[in-house]
Order: structure tokens, then C-alpha cells, then sequence
């Protein structure tokens, strides 16, 4: 999009979207956007199309922003605390809560929640993705779910 996306994190939670074709100081001219209500301090924002989803570290608020305005498109409380960041696979955004619960979002402009599954142990890692392989790491184990494999409520 022509933008770089700046994440500040503890005591100063907020994303900044800058032009990156200015010299110098730049503070008042090339900030595109800048939001600081509900942003994570741990977690990683995620790009997705013209979209970023968020999750709220400390309070489980996920969020979506318009990635060229940063207009709030939708906000959700889902609970529970994060510091995993989210993962997007197959049009889902995956929310890793450190008490184990995973929620499961259409990447989309509306908020859809497709699905809640709970692990027996809490996750505090972000997860890595090979290929169709989920590795999902908890506190005491590490986990491999293959494609058509990974949980879901339906």
C-alpha cells in the first residue's frame, strides 16, 4: 500500500501507518494514520489485503482497521489475554489465547466468528505455519496439526 506500519508495544501501545518517501523529520508530514485505542502491546499486528487485524493483549479485543485509513471496521471482545500473535490461513484469522482457547475470524470488513476450540494448556508463542502444517507450541508441549486436521466447533 505505499506504507510502513510502525507497532509500539508496552506503555505505549498504538500503530502508525508512514509514507516512507520523506527526508528528515517527517513526524507532521508522512503519517498517514495513527491509532492508539486498544492496540496490542504484544501481539503483532496482521496485514491482510487492504485489511489489519489486532488483538488487545490484556483485555481480548480484536480488532480490524481499514490498512489505508485505519478506520475501525469492526471491534470484538472475544476475552482472555494474548501474546501470540494471530495467523491467517485459508480467509481465517487465528487468535491464540494464553489459556488455550483459539478463536477463529473470517478475514473479512464484518466480524464473523467461525469457531472457539480450547487446548488443555495455554499458548504464549506465536505459531508458525510449513506448508499445510500448523506448529502450535503451549506451555508444556509442542503440537503438529496437518492440513484438515485443525479442530474446529462446526
Amino acid at each position: 500500500h505505499g506504507l510502513v506500519y510502525l507497532s509500539a508495544g508496552f506503555g505505549r501501545s498504538e500503530i502508525i501507518a508512514v509514507r516512507p518517501d520523506g527526508e528528515g523529520d517527517v513526524t507532521d508530514t508522512h503519517i498517514a494514520w495513527h491509532e492508539k485505542k486498544l492496540m496490542p502491546s504484544k501481539p503483532s499486528p496482521l496485514l491482510v489485503g487492504d485489511l489489519m487485524f489486532t488483538i488487545y493483549d490484556d483485555g481480548g479485543v480484536a480488532t480490524c482497521l481499514d490498512a489505508l485509513t485505519g478506520e475501525k471496521l469492526w471491534q470484538k471482545r472475544i476475552g482472555g489475554n494474548y501474546s501470540a500473535s494471530p495467523l491467517y490461513a485459508d480467509g481465517r484469522i487465528y487468535f491464540f489465547c494464553e489459556d488455550g482457547k483459539t478463536t477463529v475470524v473470517r478475514a473479512a470488513r464484518e466480524f464473523e466468528q467461525l469457531a472457539e476450540n480450547q487446548l488443555g494448556e495455554g499458548v504464549l508463542a506465536s505459531p508458525a505455519v510449513i506448508g499445510d502444517t500448523l506448529l502450535l507450541r503451549t506451555n508444556s508441549n509442542l503440537y503438529r496439526l496437518d492440513d484438515g486436521t485443525i479442530p474446529s466447533a462446526e
